[in-house]
């Protein structure tokens, strides 16, 4: 799936390429990574891998999560000359000591929090959002639409009863129910549309508004029923069995659909485990600095995620 939160490339690159002495660093011909990812470029005793690449493709949407970019694309090479470059001024920071200033500090603190989320989230959705996961709802919501019948209806609703009853006398002796439903409907939503609300089922609309609906023949007229948007009058266009697309047709929005519920419920979860505690500067009239800072170690290459100020130098 692809990711929700993008991924700082330049920041991927600048902490995996510091060099390594002799005793790490991994021999020159040893030119396999875990799973067998391979290396495409060698750049002052580093390596760029062929995961490198892919990574990047993907960012730019050239290929799909999990597909690789095969070597005769058009845009390889391009890109690997662009991770080339980005190696090498990672390394020429390293070497003039930028690595070891405090704002690329922080830098590196924030990226690594993005991209440790972004990976938390990912693998998250992984295991909820996933080819089963997907069918098992859509057979759930089967199994639904096969518990009833579809009506396709046209509606008109106003505020008061008494009118109501006037337009649906008025259709009854031959008024052209889409001309008054355009006319004096306040459901916007169907008014334009002549009324037509398409077909639904039962549970879809309002219950004070379909019982009467799916207890009409088809041809005959509805109302006024009362609801708590106000008087329908309703024509009963057409009735069918319930049917439901097909799992091809409706898979993005089920996967949408599963997605969002995913990561709210995630959310939900580390936010009622976790102590959570907004710092209100203004009312504790606490002096408020022009951006927010990580906690960083300033003292050695690992960044915190704590989110905790520094105190300024």
């Amino acid at each position: 799936m692809k990711t929700l939160i993008s991924v700082l490339l330049t920041a991927v690159l600048v902490m995996s390429c510091a060099p390594q002495d002799k005793e790490t660093r991994p021999a020159l011909e040893n030119v396999a990574r875990a799973g067998g990812d391979i290396v495409v470029a060698r750049v002052a005793g580093t390596e760029i891998f062929a995961s490198d690449i892919d990574l990047a493709a993907q960012e730019q949407n050239l290929v799909a999560e999990g597909v690789s970019l095969p070597a005769t694309h058009e845009r390889y090479r391009p890109l690997l000359d662009e991770l080339i470059d980005q190696r090498l001024l990672a390394l020429d920071a390293e070497a003039t000591g930028l690595n070891a200033e405090r704002e690329a500090k922080i830098r590196l603190a924030a990226a690594r929090e993005r991209i440790l989320g972004n990976l938390r989230l990912e693998r998250h959705l992984q295991d909820t959002v996933n080819e089963a996961s997907i069918r098992r709802m859509y057979d759930e919501q089967a199994k639904l639409v096969a518990r009833g019948d579809e009506v396709r209806a046209r509606h008109i609703l106003v505020e008061d009863k008494a009118k109501a009853d006037e337009l649906l006398k008025q259709i009854k002796d031959g008024a052209d129910f889409a001309a008054l439903a355009a006319e004096h409907s306040i459901d916007a939503g169907s008014a334009d549309r002549g009324g037509e609300l398409g077909y639904f089922t039962r549970d879809m609309l309002n219950g004070r508004f379909t019982k009467p609906v799916f207890n009409t023949a088809k041809g005959e007229y509805v109302g006024p029923v009362k609801s708590e948007f106000g008087w329908h009058i309703a024509e009963v266009l057409d009735r069918r069995a319930a049917t439901q697309p097909s799992f091809e047709t409706l898979r993005p929005k089920i996967a949408n659909f599963m997605t969002f519920d995913a990561i709210q419920d995630l959310m939900t979860k580390l936010r009622d485990e976790a102590e959570v505690v907004i710092v209100d500067h203004a009312a504790t009239s606490a002096k408020v600095t022009s951006e927010p800072k990580l906690n960083v170690d300033t003292s050695d290459s690992e960044q915190s995620i704590q989110g905790e100020t520094p105190e300024n130098e």
